[in-house]
């Protein structure tokens, strides 16, 4: 498969990728999981985000609840907005052995969601990206974040057995999603900010390299939050390209990055996105290009996801603005 790097390079502008999917269901009048439940909803909601922002890649409803929500938690479900858990019960070793790896193939609603890529990759000619919570995020769904931070410093085999855990959880359902025809495997670790470098390294890295070589697809990393200080770290995950939060000084991040890791981000979600008018977003979004327009590994895209009701308009400025040719 041709390299990620490779494949922004044939394109004589910048590519655009934003993270938007919720706004979909405002367009099309959906609830979120009559999406979730539907291979052809989730296609028509790509059609008609394609069709209203013709991004360059072509995506799914972001599906974060899903590894969680299959293993068993408890969920609070809104209509228009992502899932969350209400309980974190996966306290102890004698829990967690009790835990099986789901079968993406017949548990919950992975096969769903497998059925949806393989129809949205065979009628777009766009990549198909997807979003997955990484293993770190999950282990701090499954047990809570304070009790995780904890037991690092007191239990830290637990911890190991329950990262081993979460790690053959998102690994086993990458694979069977890249079969099903995604190419942009995003891998998100918002917890993992939390950590320091040397725990990042212990925690995450090992785990996060070990799903991306196993994956034939472009491999991407997120962390929400200012991670400069944790670049080396980051780099050290095997990524193709690293999707920066709004909070990272893009331009001067830019020289510690190499040529062949694509950076990604990172208009404001939320102070550009959802707060300016249209054409201070469509100027906010120029300032970035320009500010990185010797920087050739530079993906335009968001901070992080957006919120549902960020104005359409602005979303559009935002799009055209990534369109414009600055390279």
């Amino acid at each position: 498969m041709i390299k990620l790097i490779d494949y922004i390079k044939k394109f004589d502008r910048r590519l655009v990728f934003p993270w938007m999917s919720t706004v979909g269901l405002r367009l099309t009048g959906y609830k979120l999981y009559d999406v979730y439940n539907s291979p052809q909803k989730q296609l028509y909601v790509a059609q008609v985000m394609d069709e209203e922002f013709k991004a360059d890649f072509v995506y799914p409803m972001d599906d974060g609840a899903l590894f969680f929500e299959t293993i068993g938690l408890p969920l609070i479900k809104t209509d228009y907005d992502f899932p969350s858990s209400m309980e974190h019960p996966i306290k102890d070793q004698s829990i967690l052995s009790g835990l099986r790896v789901p079968d993406p193939y017949k548990d919950g609603r992975m096969p769903v969601n497998l059925e949806s890529y393989s129809l949205i990759s065979g009628h777009f000619d766009k990549p198909l990206a997807v979003s997955l919570q990484g293993p770190f995020t999950l282990a701090s769904e499954l047990m809570g974040v304070m009790d995780l931070v904890r037991a690092i410093i007191r239990n830290p085999q637990y911890v190991t057995d329950l990262l081993n855990y979460t790690t053959e959880v998102v690994l086993t359902y990458a694979l069977a999603a890249v079969q099903a025809g995604v190419s942009f495997l995003c891998i998100s670790e918002p917890t993992a900010v939390l950590l320091s470098p040397p725990r990042f390294n212990q925690l995450v890295s090992d785990n996060l390299r070990k799903i991306f070589t196993s994956t034939d697809a472009w491999k991407i990393l997120h962390v929400c939050g200012d991670t400069t200080y944790l670049m080396p770290q980051l780099l050290n995950c095997g990524t193709e390209g690293l999707s920066l939060d709004q909070a990272v000084d893009l331009p001067g991040i830019a020289p510690r990055i190499p040529e062949e890791v694509v950076i990604i981000g990172n208009i404001d979600p939320l102070n550009v996105l959802a707060e300016l008018t249209p054409a201070e977003v469509w100027e906010n979004t120029l300032d970035l290009l320009f500010n990185m327009k010797d920087y050739p590994n530079f993906l335009v895209s968001f901070g992080c996801d957006c919120l549902p009701d960020t104005p359409v308009e602005n979303l559009k400025a935002a799009m055209e603005g990534g369109r414009t040719l600055i390279k």
